[in-house]
């Protein structure tokens, strides 16, 4: 056993640990990001610039002591974690991990070793910050056939799954039928002097989702000031100058060149209460398709929780999508 052991701690001893080192680690964390996106065909490029903006606009979240940075032998980059938290609509305070492990890097003991940290740094903020009387751990795995040593590691460390998501995928080649819209509904353009109120109204209507936050000011502006932010590809319904419905459409225009691909995304998708049972969402999302068919783009993608009352998984099954990637969240309560 001691030998054993004494093994699995010289494999860990080849690794360097450090903190958050400012702007200049904004290409190294691109780079591992992208690594592990192309070994695990995960089709999304962050670049160092995406990296700068978002951490330009983070609330609960200080790198400088919430960042776990991992270095191998040669001095890359490895791994690295990043805590941050929420309170969410329960009053509990949820702690995220940014998880991220070169595919060379992926030993038991460097996932355990991370998780610990992770959950060490999320007590102490929980003591710090006293924002609920619950304090969670939210690990979300993004492709359960790609990260099955991630997945064990979570478990040996006391999370449970909580809800299962899909990644679905429409071919847009195949045909096309778009619902006329409900009587007295009309599509238009969001001028810019709306597009707030549209995410305020997608935040209204994901209160009766799972997990759901409120949208910050700070999520809206990283989001805003992002190459996907695009309004003119929004479908958004209007009941007068009320807003009904949306799908706020995005294409990745640096994904589809670094993977050779033609997708766009037909993500989020909402219906306020007052207008939902009469099928916006359909209409909305077919009209898409059909918009992005026009674009000449190929392929649409949006993820689904499983789990969700209103039957969205059935509804996008209908309009022809097919689930592609299998997600699982994972949670542990670390209530002190």
């Amino acid at each position: 056993m001691k030998v054993e052991m004494r093994s699995l701690m010289n494999e860990l001893n080849h690794y360097h640990f450090r903190g958050f080192a400012g702007r200049s680690d904004y290409p190294k964390m691109a780079k591992l990001i992208q690594d592990i996106s192309v070994a695990d065909d995960a089709q999304i490029w962050t670049t160092a610039e995406d990296i700068e903006r978002d951490y330009g606009h983070l609330v609960n979240s200080k790198p400088e002591t919430d960042m776990l940075m991992v270095e191998d032998g040669k001095g890359d980059l490895a791994a690295y974690v990043r805590v941050d938290w929420d309170v969410d609509d329960e009053r509990r305070q949820v702690f995220g991990f940014p998880f991220n492990l070169h595919p060379t890097a992926r030993i038991p003991l460097l996932y355990s070793h991370l998780l610990e940290w992770v959950e060490k740094r999320s007590r102490e903020v929980a003591a710090e910050t006293k924002a609920a009387s619950t304090s969670i751990l939210r690990a979300f795995l993004r492709n359960v056939e790609k990260d099955a040593m991630l997945q064990s590691a979570l478990e040996g460390q006391g999370f449970s799954p909580v809800r299962f998501m899909n990644r679905m995928s429409r071919d847009l080649n195949e045909p096309i039928e778009v619902p006329a819209m409900p009587e007295g509904l009309e599509v238009r353009p969001v001028p810019e002097s709306h597009y707030r109120a549209v995410i305020n109204a997608l935040d209204e209507a994901f209160q009766d989702h799972w997990g759901h936050s409120p949208i910050r000011d700070a999520d809206y502006q990283a989001w805003s000031s992002s190459p996907v932010f695009k309004p003119s590809l929004w479908q958004v319904a209007w009941d007068g100058d009320q807003i009904a419905a949306g799908v706020l459409n995005t294409v990745d225009e640096e994904v589809n060149k670094q993977f050779n691909i033609q997708r766009g995304m037909t993500d989020p998708i909402f219906t306020r209460r007052p207008w939902r049972k009469r099928g916006l969402a359909r209409t909305l999302l077919m009209r898409s398709l059909q918009m992005f068919k026009d674009m000449g783009i190929t392929e649409a993608m949006l993820g689904v929780d499983t789990q969700n009352p209103s039957g969205a998984f059935a509804l996008y099954e209908s309009c022809g999508f097919k689930p592609v990637m299998r997600s699982v969240i994972y949670e542990k309560n670390i209530t002190a």
